[in-house]
């Protein structure tokens, strides 16, 4: 995590090692996923871009920062969900995934850990590094993406798949609100929550035509029922009260912000045809008078791929 020196905002901290891009394949990965970091700053629901630059060996994003951890941590403190607490939650990300899909983005890797909670308690959508862009109408995508346990089984059979993907794992999510558990399990429902019940098996049809969010207007769904939708995209609608964790206590850095642990000399040959690959990756800082980064960092909150 880094804070800006003159206004104490604080920022997650996200480094990416150039090389692993490039030996994986996956330097155009990274330049989808900051086209959307930009992109989310259109949707409350969507955790966005604060900066972006890059140094020789990595390229690093700065974010909004979230301080009460993500979504798996919230339902493994507080245990399955009340339906009132998993309506909300579930307004929120069908806020924001229909925000992606407006702009032609499937996420394909939605999942509880992939969700931060705010210290307000409302929730955003994270980690967009398998996303897919152009992805507007009847357009279809190949190739293996997620997480197993919430992938839509198009996927799971390598077979064409388009926005769906999102709203299948919707339904795992909601399910795991309610039951803890990623596995649905029409027993555990009774006559009190049959909307929850109907909206989740709707969400998991097998028949991604047929699916909710591709098939019918998810917002009218029963479930939803005294949802002021217009209120929950104003954010409006107050969060209900639920266990939350603030961060961590940031810790003194005396070496400064560190973006690597890489020694520079030991790649000098090969360093000018590395970033001739990044070229297009173009520096974007805060809005401010000066663009100086503190001397202190947060190391949990640091995702470093290398």
């Amino acid at each position: 995590m880094a804070e800006d020196t003159l206004t104490r905002k604080e920022f997650a901290v996200k480094v990416i090692g150039k090389r692993a891009l490039l030996a994986g394949g996956d330097r155009l990965d990274v330049m989808v996923e900051r086209r959307v970091l930009q992109m989310a700053s259109g949707s409350p629901f969507l955790v966005h871009s604060a900066f972006a630059f890059q140094t020789k060996m990595n390229v690093v994003f700065g974010m909004e920062y979230m301080s009460c951890g993500d979504f798996y941590q919230l339902l493994k403190r507080n245990g399955p969900l009340d339906i009132a607490s998993a309506r909300f939650y579930t307004a929120e990300l069908v806020c924001g995934i229909q925000f992606l899909h407006s702009r032609g983005i499937i996420h394909r890797d939605l999942k509880p850990e992939n969700i931060l909670v705010a210290e307000t308690g409302h929730i955003k959508i994270t980690d967009y590094g398998l996303a897919l862009e152009n992805m507007h109408g009847d357009q279809t995508a190949t190739g293996f993406a997620g997480t197993i346990g919430y992938m839509a089984p198009e996927i799971l059979d390598m077979q064409e798949y388009n926005a769906g993907v999102d709203w299948f794992s919707l339904g795992v999510i909601i399910n795991e609100m309610l039951t803890s558990s990623s596995t649905y399990d029409p027993a555990l429902f009774d006559e009190s929550s049959s909307g929850a019940k109907d909206i989740i098996e709707q969400l998991l049809q097998e028949d991604p035509v047929q699916r909710l969010g591709v098939h019918g207007d998810i917002r009218e769904h029963p479930f939803f029922q005294g949802i002021d939708w217009v209120s929950v995209e104003a954010l409006k609608m107050a969060p209900l009260q639920l266990s939350l964790i603030q961060g961590s206590v940031l810790l003194s850095c005396s070496e400064g912000f560190h973006f690597s642990t890489e020694n520079p000399q030991q790649y000098t040959r090969s360093i000018i045809s590395e970033q001739a690959a990044y070229l297009s990756f173009q520096k974007t800082m805060p809005r401010r008078p000066e663009h100086r980064m503190s001397n202190t960092i947060r190391d949990l909150q640091i995702d470093n791929y290398k």
